[in-house]
């Protein structure tokens, strides 16, 4: 005979997971627009450069990132207001939520990572290297790099306490002997 199904989770819990998911696919959405529109015109030595988000190899890595988080979380957000609104869940949907958590978020937290240190490293370069009639346009490029490395590490931040709530769905959800 087989267990009985488990309980549903509360109401509550439900609410709070489908907020992470929402909360989450905002700071990729705001990521995603802030890196893919950082441009910038350089002046240096009288002789206009212009610089895009594309021209770091870190930064393509962070809006790639971003990307694929996004849809990940877009993906997950139908089937949480799927599962909310009828209360079934599918029994691959645990090893989904488990497996795709964990991988999008080392993910997300990786594209941060690089986020961050190229900011940083490019710019104390920049600014010891090259003359600037102005370092506005530098700071300006490399504070929305900093801006949308923050986000997608809050991102990873929400993302990781929805893979620890399907860490737990996952260990709560009982064996199907066939």
């Amino acid at each position: 005979m087989a267990p009985p199904p488990p309980a549903p989770p509360s109401v509550t819990l439900r609410t709070v997971l489908l907020l992470l998911r929402v909360l989450t696919a905002a700071f990729l959405v705001i990521t995603v627009v802030l890196i893919s529109t950082n441009t910038v015109t350089l002046e240096v030595l009288r002789t206009s450069i212009k610089m895009r988000f594309n021209d770091v190899y870190a930064y393509r890595y962070m809006l790639s990132a971003a990307v694929i988080g996004l849809l990940y979380a877009v993906v997950q957000l139908f089937i949480t207001i799927s599962q909310f609104a009828t209360g079934i869940t599918h029994p691959l949907s645990y090893q989904f939520n488990f497996y795709g958590d964990k991988i999008i978020s080392y993910l997300l937290a990786t594209g941060s990572a690089a986020g961050f240190g190229v900011s940083k490293d490019l710019k104390d370069t920049y600014l010891a290297l090259i003359e600037f009639e102005s370092t506005d346009p530098v700071d300006k490029f490399f504070s929305k790099g900093y801006a949308s490395a923050s986000l997608l590490l809050f991102a990873f931040v929400s993302l990781a306490v929805l893979s620890v709530f399907s860490s737990l769905a996952l260990s709560k959800r009982p064996i199907q002997v066939s």
